[in-house]
């Protein structure tokens, strides 16, 4: 049996201990899930999570009980199996005990010091959907305001993986002694643990995570990781997060291709990120094409690791949270402000990039100018 038009994603997750698939239901208007619960039980499966603000059931079917069973239940839209998702950053430089470079090069080239005297994203909340947080490192302890573990939820986000830390850092960081400050170094910072310490997550951690964020309400999400395929119960994800006024800054990968963007940066309702070079120009390894909106710094970044340690990383995920804190520090002056009006005003005032004219390099400082003439301020 060939699988129907909306899927399109990779072969079905298996429990292999116990023989069971597992399978991410998005119910039609989130009609009826005790039926559609009841239901999966009928099908000899079991219901896992429940996602009340995304309108998501996942469950575990034994696999002997065919793939298709549930299609054409009235409560169900569509369905995919889980999947599995991959962080990948194309180099890591050496572990260090901090950097004498001064400010990071990155936060510099975004100019987010020169409107520190009027915000650093104070109060914002901006969670970070990654690897969790090391909320003991300097760096990020005065910042760090909780989060939730979603592969383990009776432990704390803590990381140990380092690419969570890393992203988290270079949105909020405060260690001056370090010299790792981020671009918005008084916001909320929240560790939303999706993915283990190799970097892997499951489709559906990912919808539990940005189920979460709706629940708690967060201001931007940074999502410093992609998918190769399409998922429709992610993109219906992202679409309530959205709806419901969230910012989700997403990154391209790390590929180099032309035209093939990762999702959910692709998405529409997303920030889609891709990474410059000091030099000014688009990094090697960075993916372009329809979904991407702007570039930021992302080749060779120091920033906190784990330890209390630092550590030199490039990629499309280290491009984000450029772009995250700057939509904090937006927020922070107009809380208002709408996920597409924060896009506009960070496109409408990029830095044109070298030897390429598609996509213009984020800046804290000319987004916030713009910003300051629309509330009729001007920052000098």
């Amino acid at each position: 049996m060939s699988r129907p038009e909306w899927f399109q994603g990779p072969l079905p997750l298996v429990n292999r201990r116990m023989k069971y698939i597992r399978k991410i239901l998005y119910l039609r208007n989130y009609s009826n899930p005790r039926n559609c619960i009841r239901e999966i039980s009928r099908c000899g499966g079991r219901p896992v999570r429940v996602l009340p603000h995304l309108g998501i059931i996942v469950g575990e079917f034994a696999r002997k009980e065919g793939p298709y069973s549930l299609e054409g239940h009235p409560d169900v839209a569509h369905w995919e199996y889980d999947s599995r998702v991959t962080i990948t950053d194309p180099i890591a430089g050496d572990i260090t005990e901090g950097t004498t470079e001064g400010l990071p090069w990155g936060i510099q080239d975004v100019e987010a010091s020169r409107v520190w005297p009027y915000t650093k994203g104070r109060g914002i909340k901006v969670a970070v959907i990654d690897t969790g947080v090391a909320n003991d490192h300097p760096a990020v302890q005065k910042n760090y305001s909780g989060g939730v573990n979603i592969l383990s939820p009776m432990f704390t986000p803590y990381d140990y993986n380092g690419h969570g830390t890393h992203v988290a850092a270079t949105i909020a960081g405060r260690a001056t002694d370090l010299n790792v400050v981020g671009v918005a170094p008084r916001v909320h910072i929240y560790g939303v643990k999706a993915f283990n310490r190799k970097g892997s997550a499951n489709l559906s951690d990912l919808l539990s995570a940005i189920n979460w964020c709706i629940e708690n309400r967060m201001d931007v999400v940074n999502m410093s990781f992609g998918m190769p395929k399409v998922s429709d119960t992610l993109h219906e994800a992202i679409r309530t997060a959205h709806r419901l006024g969230i910012t989700m800054v997403a990154a391209a990968g790390n590929q180099g291709n032309s035209g093939n963007v990762d999702y959910p940066a692709r998405f529409d309702e997303t920030i889609g990120v891709t990474a410059v070079s000091k030099d000014g120009r688009l990094a090697a390894f960075s993916n372009v094409g329809d979904g991407v909106d702007l570039a930021a710094p992302g080749d060779k970044i120091t920033s906190a690791w784990l330890n209390g340690t630092t550590r030199e990383m490039s990629g499309t995920s280290m491009a984000v949270p450029h772009v995250s804190g700057t939509a904090a520090l937006l927020l922070y002056l107009r809380p208002d402000l709408k996920p597409d009006h924060i896009r506009r005003i960070m496109v409408e005032s990029t830095i044109p990039v070298q030897e390429n004219r598609s996509y213009g390099k984020v800046s804290s400082f000319q987004s916030v100018q713009l910003l300051a003439r629309h509330m009729g301020r001007f920052i000098p």
